[in-house]
């Protein structure tokens, strides 16, 4: 009975861990390129600036996660990222010109950046001792997202500054929380065992960084200007909120079932699927109509959920336990770094040159092309495997 009662506690505990996690989006990510556009930033100022954080993630999260694996001490450094991302990102109070908001990217980037994917691998473990499944505790996220976005939408449209001060609330609740976790967190140290370089003569490894990041191009670029699309269309923040809404609201059943689907289906079959919905999604704000734009974000689940969820646990079994840390600091590196770097400068310059809205389809014909060679090299190597199965 105190085994399941603990079990319990520790569910709701990494439950609300991953919900405070995800009110940042909500808060801050959803809407700061608007706020930028209403200080006078032009579109491929908007690129730029989103660009910078992903490019110093680049950087910093190897390096938070080879911090967190070599000393074991996860909780932590999470616990000085927290810190840093609850004071950095107040330093947009201060904020109102370009080089302004680059230092305050730079500061607020350099903490934040580190939060996902250790906060990840402790979660991960966490639940692992526990029996718990992840998926599950996820849906924290989501359901926090989906609940605050919306009324975010509807304060920030009077009051856009308070995106900055709960932000920092969340993570200095975040903060908070970790230290009724510290009880549950193993922490390693290194053995000297195969470094975590010799992970990548996996080829699935490889194959799903590389396809991931392709993926997170084509849906930073998305998702980075989706909001001025909306906006240009002469709707406001409210209308945002509701759009981030429904995303948010259509990764609960991809959530309920993934894993009886990982269970049946490859994983890189599943990332294909999430391409295919990717460049459908992609192109429905060519339409040029709101209902068009709903329905692409009803497809959060299909694209974003799935190549989160996949990816996350991919590399959690792929890499040894003295590396986990590192090896969810290389997914977001790809995910949030190298591809959200290059699809914010590049959808920034095109959209300023082309428009956004061919920007979205040319970026949706180049995940097109990318998905279906994948799936014709994927099933020649299934045909070949399986005669040699036969000899």
């Amino acid at each position: 009975m105190r085994a399941d009662r603990k079990r319990w506690m520790t569910f709701w505990m990494l439950f609300g861990f991953n919900a405070l996690y995800y009110i940042p989006g909500a808060t801050f990510s959803a809407y700061i390129s608007v706020y930028y556009q209403s200080k006078g930033m032009s579109v491929s100022q908007i690129g730029l600036l989103s660009a910078m954080g992903p490019l110093l993630a680049l950087v910093m999260q190897p390096a938070w996660g080879m911090l967190s694996d070599r000393t074991g001490k996860h909780m932590a450094v999470l616990r000085i990222a927290l810190l840093g991302a609850a004071g950095g990102v107040l330093c947009y109070y201060r904020a109102d010109t370009f080089w302004l908001f680059a230092a305050c990217i730079l500061i607020y980037g350099l903490f934040n950046c580190a939060i996902g994917p250790i906060g990840d691998a402790v979660v991960l473990d966490m639940a692992r001792e526990n029996d718990l499944e992840f998926s599950r505790i996820r849906m924290g996220g989501t359901l926090a997202y989906a609940l605050v976005v919306v009324f975010a939408g509807v304060f920030l449209r009077d009051h856009p500054t308070a995106s900055f001060g709960i932000t920092a609330a969340a993570w200095g609740t975040m903060f908070l929380l970790t230290w009724f976790m510290r009880g549950d967190v193993k922490k390693y140290k290194t053995e000297k065992k195969a470094g975590v370089l010799s992970c990548f003569q996996n080829r699935k490894i490889l194959f799903v960084l590389a396809y991931a990041c392709i993926f997170q191009i084509v849906l930073g670029c998305y998702g980075s200007f989706i909001g001025v699309v909306v906006t240009d269309m002469g709707y406001d923040n409210a209308m945002i909120g509701r759009l981030m809404c429904v995303s948010a609201l259509s990764e609960l059943p991809v959530l309920l079932c993934i894993r009886f689907l990982m269970r049946k289906v490859k994983i890189e079959y599943l990332l294909l699927t999430a391409g295919a919905a990717m460049t459908v999604r992609i192109w429905l704000p060519l339409t040029g109509s709101i209902a068009f734009i709903f329905l692409g974000q009803a497809l959060q689940g299909m694209t974003y959920m799935i190549m989160y969820y996949g990816c996350v646990m991919f590399m959690d079994q792929n890499f040894p336990r003295e590396h986990r840390g590192t090896g969810q600091s290389l997914f977001y590196m790809v995910q949030s770094g190298i591809a959200s770097t290059f699809s914010n400068i590049a959808g920034g310059w095109l959209g300023e040159r082309i428009g956004l809205t061919r920007t979205y389809f040319w970026y949706g014909l180049i995940l097109l092309a990318v998905t279906a060679a994948c799936g014709v090299v994927m099933y020649s190597h299934s045909r070949q495997g399986a005669k040699e199965r036969r000899t």
